[in-house]
């Protein structure tokens, strides 16, 4: 069979996938265990990464997976949301999933949901991608799987996994109000149900005080030890939008100037919880080299996260949709583009606190080009969300824009910029789908 033909049954089968959030539903996790068991549990057939969080999931799953590929081994890696294509969320070192891989690992698993008394539509297409991962990493003989939890936690697909080697916990915030909770202790909490008897637990040397006392109090309850950086000196002796210099010490470990291949300030917070997992996987006896940790942090890429679209005016895309996103963001672009005239291209959805997203954005911005994200059900008007900067920006206010979409709104950005300018689009994941559909290299081209 060609491979257009099997791109056709791929992209047939994902659109007939059930696509319902059902995160919310209190019995799919117990649902999907069943499943994972009738599957004959392939999580047990590698090392598992379990990582939970509201923001820097995707970095610090990306830097432990560069690391451990560094290091020789086959990794596997579930992460979301995907930019432009479901199978960037199940990689192998590095690699998509294939269609012929997709369509046969799902073919795999539907009899034995039939032999369960369930159907395919049964399951959601979020659980389906995470069944078709672990089914697909026992079949390529991955040794770690580096699994991203999607939404909260307790309910979320992941969940199912039944003994992760290291459960790590990164930044804390608030996020999905309405399915988690209005509080960071209520976040934490549902967040924190990933932790299983014997696991580790690694989680930020600054973690939000509130979430650190939930996730302590479950570390406590099911036995395992929790792990933080003390005494974390991180010192930046360089960056750009290209990446970073940066030594890290603290009573876990001591290193010189690691070269980071992921830009913004961000990432120096994620770097420190990466260094502490590696830590507490070396005290696990697992074989990581100086060697594998230099080279995996110098490679590590992450499409979607300060990534440079073009250098002449600079164009960043970036993928910040909640308040503390878009803070590191702000602070990112304003320390490593200092002097710039900054103009801001948004978009972002209506069940999003953009209030406060606008309220760290506006100070920074030079010009603030509005437009409509590519989701109908969701998405807030480029109109409205202009309206809304304008009362909440304060003088002297910026040039606040309206574009119809995302390709207007940047031919519109470019003839606004001079040539100290840069240009930042951001506010959505949905955001980054439409520039790479409309021919802008978010995603790396080798796929």
């Amino acid at each position: 069979m060609d491979a257009a033909t099997v791109q056709e049954q791929y992209e047939t089968l994902v659109g007939q996938l059930n696509q319902a959030m059902l995160v919310t539903k209190h019995d799919r996790v117990p649902l999907l265990r069943q499943i994972m068991a009738h599957l004959g549990q392939p999580d047990r057939y590698f090392h598992v990464i379990h990582l939970a969080g509201t923001n820097g999931k995707g970095s610090t799953g990306a830097m432990l997976a560069s690391v451990l590929q560094a290091q020789g081994l086959k990794v596997g890696r579930f992460s979301s949301p995907a930019i432009n294509d479901d199978r960037e969320q199940l990689q192998l070192n590095g690699h998509w999933i294939s269609p012929a891989e997709f369509i046969d690992s799902y073919h795999e698993i539907l009899p034995v949901l039939g032999n369960m008394g369930l159907q395919a539509a049964d399951i959601s297409i979020f659980e389906w991608e995470f069944l078709i991962g672990m089914v697909w990493f026992r079949n390529q003989n991955v040794a770690w799987a580096v699994v991203e939890a999607g939404l909260g936690g307790q309910h979320d697909a992941t969940n199912a996994l039944a003994r992760p080697q290291l459960t790590i916990f990164t930044k804390i915030a608030l996020d999905h109000q309405k399915i988690l909770g209005d509080t960071i202790t209520a976040i934490a909490q549902n967040k924190s149900k990933i932790i299983k008897p014997k696991t580790q637990v690694v989680t930020l040397a600054d973690q939000n005080p509130a979430a650190l006392a939930v996730l302590k109090a479950e570390a406590d309850r099911q036995a395992v030890p929790l792990m933080q950086a003390t005494d974390l000196k991180l010192t930046v002796q360089q960056a750009d939008i290209n990446g970073s210099v940066i030594t890290a010490k603290s009573e876990l470990f001591d290193w010189s100037e690691l070269h980071l291949g992921l830009a913004g300030t961000y990432q120096v917070q994620n770097l420190g919880l990466v260094l502490t997992a590696i830590a507490n996987l070396r005290r696990q006896r697992v074989d990581l080299t100086d060697a594998a940790v230099r080279q995996g942090l110098a490679q590590v890429t992450l499409p979607g996260r300060l990534t440079v679209l073009q250098q002449q005016p600079v164009i960043l895309a970036d993928g910040a949709h909640n308040p503390d996103g878009m803070q590191a963001l702000v602070k990112s672009v304003q320390t490593l583009l200092p002097q710039r005239r900054l103009i801001w291209v948004v978009g972002v959805l209506r069940d999003k606190d953009y209030q406060t997203m606008l309220t760290s954005l506006l100070p920074a911005a030079a010009v603030l080009i509005t437009n409509t994200p590519a989701n109908p059900q969701r998405a807030l008007p480029a109109a409205q969300l202009a309206q809304t900067a304008r009362a909440l920006a304060e003088t002297p206010q910026p040039d606040i824009l309206v574009a119809a979409g995302i390709q207007g709104a940047l031919k519109m950005a470019q003839a606004q910029a001079t040539a100290d300018s840069a240009i930042i689009v951001t506010g959505s994941f949905y955001v980054m789908r439409e520039l790479q559909q409309q021919g802008w290299q978010v995603l790396p081209d080798d796929q």
